[in-house]
């Protein structure tokens, strides 16, 4: 029998990470050039992407890693780390507004990347996510997953009526924020996954 609590904390642990009220703002910026029916096409192409290759990685990463790859999880830390600090640094600085403005059919494209890779599914929420497996087994995985992606779903639709509330101004400004945070983030994946791999403790990073 599933334990209450256990599957509260499991679902809270990979809400945490994945996070998708910090996304809204940026995904009101991408998409604002957008009609309302394209718009809900790459949300949910978004939403749909994150939950399959999440749920697929959950379930087949450490083997994957292990004898696919032969890499270890702190390496995968550092690598989307250094990723999520490349794209963050271009949104911050040096991004064209129109940089996202691509034909209709490619339009999905932006869905998969950056949307539901590395926005909404990063190397956070893929540790977090074989952590929860290897802990409560793979039916607690399976419901925290989908749990999180339904109320996921709901936000990531809501996105562009919660932006409007606080204007285009305000999104802008918090979406050039949260790249801040994200990025911040990303150096802490990095900085972990050194200190994992080299077997040093590096001041902060764990705290």
């Amino acid at each position: 029998m599933l334990d209450a609590k256990v599957l509260l904390n499991s679902f809270l642990a990979l809400f945490s990470i994945l996070n998708p009220i910090t996304v809204v703002p940026l995904y009101a910026e991408l998409t604002k050039d957008l009609d309302r029916p394209t718009r809900n096409r790459l949300f949910n192409t978004a939403t749909f992407t994150g939950f399959v290759t999440l749920t697929v990685l959950t379930f087949t990463g450490t083997w994957v890693m292990q004898y696919v790859f032969q890499i270890h999880v702190a390496e995968l830390r550092i690598a989307g780390g250094i990723i999520l600090i490349a794209i963050s640094v271009y949104e911050i600085g040096f991004a064209d507004p129109g940089a996202y403005r691509v034909s209709p059919e490619k339009v999905m494209q932006m869905g998969v990347v950056p949307m539901a890779i590395p926005l909404l599914v990063g190397p956070g929420s893929i540790v977090t996510g074989i952590l929860i497996l290897s802990r409560d087994g793979w039916l607690v995985a399976l419901i925290a997953l989908v749990a999180n992606f339904v109320v996921a779903f709901f936000i990531i639709r809501s996105s562009v009526t919660l932006a409007r509330l606080v204007g285009p101004l305000g999104t802008l400004v918090i979406a050039r924020v949260l790249w801040i945070f994200i990025a911040a983030i990303a150096v802490h994946f990095v900085l972990s996954g050194i200190s994992e791999v080299f077997g040093i403790k590096l001041l902060f990073v764990g705290r």
